[in-house]
């Protein structure tokens, strides 16, 4: 009788920490503290996939807005910028009229240093909810940042300027 046991990514983590705590614990101290560090980061990843999976799964089910925004906030979280902005965009699809959407796709692209594309959408949520102040402080900041990149430019220590 021959027996199949699978062990999740969990358990065998688990497992790999409590010997190797064992062992570093008796060998160094630090190294036991970077041993944690590793398997925290490993369990977070895990987390990270398995969330991933299930809103990926939940939308291919049955697409909806909350869906692709919580994918979104997943990847933001991760700083995953790109892919937020991606299923931001889906989810506008779905509710064009949603001003905060696109104030956080504005975000998102304000991480990725797309200046030009976070003030357009933070302009368009304003245009969506005027009173969105989120929105509005998105747009301060980028044209305060472009006028201290102007006058850098002026005085020649910056080559390019903000798209």
């Amino acid at each position: 009788m021959k027996t199949n046991i699978q062990f999740k990514p969990i358990i065998l983590s688990a497992l790999f920490l409590s010997l190797s705590l064992s062992y570093s614990v008796n060998a160094n101290p630090s190294a036991a503290s970077k041993i944690l560090q590793q398997v925290s980061q490993t369990m977070d990843d895990l987390k990270f996939k398995r969330i991933e999976k299930e809103l990926k799964q939940t939308i291919s089910n049955s697409p909806s807005k909350s869906s692709y925004v919580a994918l979104a906030s997943l990847y933001m979280s991760e700083n995953k910028n790109k892919q937020a902005i991606a299923n931001y965009q889906e989810a506008t699809l779905l509710d064009p009229k949603d001003s905060k959407l696109f104030t956080s796709m504005s975000i998102a692209y304000l991480h990725l240093g797309s200046y030009g594309m976070s003030k357009a959408m933070a302009e368009h949520a304003l245009s969506l909810d005027p009173a969105l102040t989120h929105a509005g402080k998105i747009i301060k900041y980028i044209d305060k940042k472009q006028e201290v990149l102007e006058k850098a430019k002026a005085a020649g220590k910056v080559e390019r300027s903000i798209q």
